[in-house]
C-alpha cells in the first residue's frame, strides 16, 4: 500500500515540516523524517477534541500510511483567494460570524493559554521591561474558558459547496478570546495590513471590549508572535501601542 501511495498521490499542498498530498479522495499531511511523532500525535489529538465541538472542520483518521495525518480532502479554496481572486467582498464579514461560532465553545479538553503565553514570551530575546508588561497585561485580564483557534485568518477557512470549513487547530488553547482577536489582528497587520483597520474598528464595535484590555492583548500577541517570526513589522505595531 506504501508503494502505491508513493506512486498515485498528487502533491496539493507544502509546508516547512509536512507535505500534503491526496490520495483516495483523502489528504495525507507527510511529515519531514526529523518531525516528531509527539507532535503528530498531538495535533491528532487536538483536532480530534475540536471535531466532537460541532463546529464546521475536517475529520482525522488513522492514517495507513507511516509518519502521516490522513483527513477529510476538501476540494475548496480559501477565504483569501476568495477575496484576490473572485473580488469577494464580504469576506471580512464570513471571517468574524465564523469566530463568534467558535466562541460560543467552552470548557473543553485542551491546554490553558494564559501560563503557555507566559512561558513562551518569557522565553523571547527582549528587554525583561517587555516580558515584566507582557505579564502584567495577561494577570490584568480577566482569564476564561472559552475556545481560541490561535491562528485564525483568511487562509485557514476553506469554502467549498457553498459552506466554509475551519483548519488548523495545532495552536488552539482555552483561554479569554480577546486574545484570538488579538492575535487575527496581529496577522493581519503583518500579512494582509489593508484590512487590518477596519478589522479592528469591526471588533471593537462588535465585540464591546474593554479597550484598554484589546490593546493588551494586541501588545501581549505581538510579543508572542515574535517568538514564532522575527517580524519587523510585529516589532513596529509593538512600538505604536499606547496604552
Amino acid at each position: 500500500m506504501e508503494q502505491t501511495f508513493h506512486t498515485e498521490r498528487t502533491l496539493i499542498g507544502q509546508g516547512k515540516m509536512a507535505k500534503v498530498y491526496l490520495w483516495n479522495s483523502f489528504a495525507y499531511k507527510c511529515f519531514n523524517s526529523d518531525y516528531p511523532n509527539d507532535w503528530i500525535d498531538y495535533e491528532i489529538r487536538i483536532q480530534n477534541t475540536i471535531s466532537k465541538t460541532g463546529l464546521p472542520t475536517v475529520n482525522y483518521y488513522e492514517s495507513e500510511i507511516p509518519h502521516s495525518i490522513k483527513m477529510d480532502f476538501i476540494d475548496g479554496t480559501t477565504l483569501g483567494e476568495r477575496i484576490r481572486h473572485e473580488k469577494y467582498k464580504d469576506g471580512l464579514e464570513d471571517l468574524l460570524l465564523l469566530f463568534s461560532q467558535i466562541h460560543k465553545i467552552k470548557n473543553i479538553d485542551l491546554p490553558s493559554l494564559n501560563p503557555f503565553l507566559i512561558r513562551e514570551i518569557n522565553k523571547l530575546n527582549v528587554d525583561d521591561s517587555m516580558k515584566q508588561l507582557a505579564t502584567g497585561y495577561i494577570c490584568d485580564i480577566k482569564d476564561e474558558n472559552t475556545l481560541c483557534h490561535l491562528d485564525y485568518h483568511f487562509l485557514n477557512l476553506m469554502y467549498s459547496h457553498d459552506r466554509y470549513y475551519i483548519i488548523d487547530w495545532i495552536n488552539s488553547k482555552i483561554g479569554n478570546p480577546i486574545y484570538d482577536y488579538a492575535r487575527t489582528y496581529v496577522i493581519l497587520y503583518e500579512f494582509a495590513n489593508r484590512f487590518s483597520k477596519k478589522y479592528l474598528n469591526t471588533i471593537k464595535e462588535q465585540c464591546k471590549f474593554n479597550l484598554s484590555d484589546l490593546k493588551k492583548a494586541i501588545y501581549v500577541m505581538s510579543l508572542h508572535r515574535l517568538s514564532e517570526y522575527n517580524s519587523e513589522k510585529v516589532r513596529k505595531l509593538i512600538s505604536e501601542i499606547s496604552i
